[in-house]
């Protein structure tokens, strides 16, 4: 192009199509340079980048070619010279206006394969696609042997585990992450032996019989919360997703593996560490739901939530106390070095396929665990399988004798609920009730009135609010939640009064372990409610066959009969004869006949 003007025109017109394709290119490389975090990787960058934008300029003097003329050299010089952001499209549009007007923009493929003519000859015809391509990938080479592309920075956790992966096993280090790992699992097993009533078949865990709407929303909320933010497990699957890397020889500064960074780090330390720390998270998790399941109230609910995270946290904790110094030197020197280095994961070792599949698993078998259980808890608490089907009461006869009479079973009646809650009854139709009242807010003892058959589940004529005792205002699901608070009775007056005594006991035997003792066996005649069956052969008796064989002769002297006399001193047993599950006495001998002066002795319930 020497000697030929249209060739050296047609080469300026090249040179500026490749500027403007360098010149984005250079400006996009300045962009990268800004964005790398590290000191020295901002070094290398701006290196390759220096050598890239020479190249660039480098291809605008072809090969081999001398330097273009004066009046081409000028433009070029205009061309290159880099301008504010501003001034770059009107720098533009001068270029073009001075070569004239460009070609339709077109895209990097059909920039390569484009062949630039200079003048008529064929021979003179140029393939720039090698030229260019070659500078290209020259370029994205020395780019992505250092860039993000490649390697992933990581720190590792900032807790007592991560001492575990490089400290040596007889180390302070590694001692303090194991004595933290064991102190959290002391206290999970502690509460979970206090939790867990393994004599209880029916209700292990102690779960409440039922529970208000704001608990139950609680509930879910406490649940998904805790699952979400279970910071353990989600450490230990990240560390499984980076994988272990050893390094290579040779590896510079920046590129360090985890094992190069920290020399003590070893596969085995490294599993140690992700085991012990997705264990501990993972119970934690358990006991957490089940504290909070067992809660009766909100407030007992955020108690036992907040108790638990802070026990999963101990090791964050610890971790903090050894970089302030309380912990000793050695601690403190490690606390403080591990934060500030950093290491390179190679997606040569990245599990990430593996760790996608474990993480969806983990929450996956998450919350279809803890949500399902959530659900099961819910639907038996509403169908009261959690209550007692039967119950043992017993109420003083001080103020009202008939309360005496009262003593014995209540079964749980299934098709009639007051104020939401199950109502006992006993088997006895005009009997007893103890229900719930709900305009009182208390568990009552009332009567219910003789009716038809076809009248037996009407409301009307079940009115727990008509009571002859009451507990003390309670919220409870459970008429048991009150044996321990004070009942009223109501007198003939209509006044209420202290109760002196009351007794209330679950008795269901096949839930129990050991309940009839060592001589009696549980059944469930009728497939419905328990029953201790005493052994004949040791003659015991009781609900429970707790008393021994009871006399078949007994002597009482000095009662007085009202209006004079004396009663019998000698009373025999009445044999097939009970009353509140305790022997009948009569003064009838094997010979004598029933008669008006026929005495006995029984139970009534309260009293003999």
């Amino acid at each position: 192009c020497r000697e030929d003007e249209t060739c050296q025109e047609n080469t300026v017109l090249v040179q500026s199509r490749l500027h403007r394709d360098g010149r984005t290119r250079y400006h996009s490389l300045e962009r990268e340079r800004d964005d790398y975090f590290s000191s020295e990787m901002q070094e290398r960058n701006i290196l390759n980048m220096n050598i890239d934008t020479e190249n660039q300029r480098q291809l605008l003097l072809l090969p081999d070619d001398p330097p273009p003329t004066a009046t081409a050299a000028e433009d070029l010089t205009s061309n290159f010279a880099l301008s504010t952001p501003q001034d770059r499209a009107a720098e533009d549009d001068a270029s073009v206006l001075e070569e004239g007007p460009l070609p339709a923009s077109i895209g990097d493929d059909d920039y390569y394969d484009e062949k630039i003519s200079f003048g008529d000859d064929d021979e003179d015809d140029i393939d720039i696609r090698n030229v260019i391509k070659r500078l290209h990938s020259e370029d994205t080479t020395t780019t992505q042997s250092t860039s993000d592309r490649d390697y992933s920075k990581r720190n590792l956790p900032d807790d007592t585990f991560s001492f575990l992966i490089y400290s040596d096993v007889r180390s302070q280090c590694f001692l303090c992450g194991i004595l933290v790992f064991l102190f959290q699992m002391s206290i999970y097993v502690v509460l979970a032996n206090d939790i867990i009533n393994v004599d209880n078949k029916k209700n292990p865990v102690g779960f409440p019989f039922n529970v208000s709407i704001p608990v139950r929303i609680s509930e879910v909320l406490a649940i998904l919360i805790s699952i979400i933010t279970q910071h353990d497990v989600r450490k230990a699957i990240c560390l499984y997703r980076d994988g272990f890397d050893k390094g290579k020889e040779g590896t510079s500064t920046m590129d360090k593996s985890i094992a190069q960074v920290f020399p003590g780090a070893t596969l085995w330390k490294w599993t140690l560490s992700i085991v012990l720390r997705a264990s501990q998270g993972f119970l934690g998790l358990v006991i957490t739901f089940l504290l909070i399941m067992r809660s009766n109230s909100v407030l007992d609910l955020l108690l036992n939530f907040s108790a638990i995270e802070f026990v999963s946290t101990l090791d964050d904790v610890v971790f903090g106390l050894a970089q302030d110094g309380l912990l000793g030197d050695v601690l403190k020197k490690e606390a403080k070095d591990m934060p500030e280095k950093s290491y390179r994961v190679s997606k040569e070792y990245l599990n990430t396929v593996y760790a996608m599949k474990v993480s969806l698993l983990y929450f996956v078998v998450l919350f279809l665990s803890f949500f399902g259980s959530w659900v099961y808890i819910y639907w038996q608490q509403r169908s009261g399988a959690y209550l007692c089907q039967q119950i043992f009461s017993q109420f003083g006869d001080e103020i009202l004798p008939m309360l005496g009479t009262f003593t014995g079973l209540f079964y749980k009646h299934e098709e009639m609920k007051f104020g939401d809650r199950s109502s006992y009854r006993d088997d006895q139709q005009g009997g007893p009730l103890l229900a719930y009242c709900k305009s009182e807010t208390r568990w009552t003892l009332s009567l219910t009135k003789d009716v038809d058959t076809d009248e037996f589940l009407s409301m009307d004529k079940w009115d727990p609010c008509n009571w002859l005792a009451a507990s003390s205002e309670s919220e409870s699901y459970s008429i048991l939640s009150t044996t321990s608070s004070p009942w009223v009775i109501k007198t003939p007056t209509n006044r209420a009064a202290p109760l002196t005594h009351h007794f209330l006991m679950c008795y269901e035997c096949t839930h129990v372990a050991n309940f009839c003792g060592d001589y009696g066996s549980c059944v469930k005649p009728g497939k419905k409610y328990d029953q201790c069956i005493c052994n004949k052969e040791e003659g015991r008796y009781g609900l429970r066959c707790e008393y021994s064989e009871p006399c078949q002769v007994v002597e009482a002297e000095g009662f007085s009969k009202e209006g004079g006399g004396l009663f019998t001193s000698k009373y025999y047993r009445l044999e097939g004869a009970k009353t509140y599950y305790h022997p009948v006495y009569t003064s009838l001998d094997s010979d004598e006949y029933l008669s008006n002066g026929t005495d006995f002795v029984f139970f009534t319930g309260e009293r003999w």
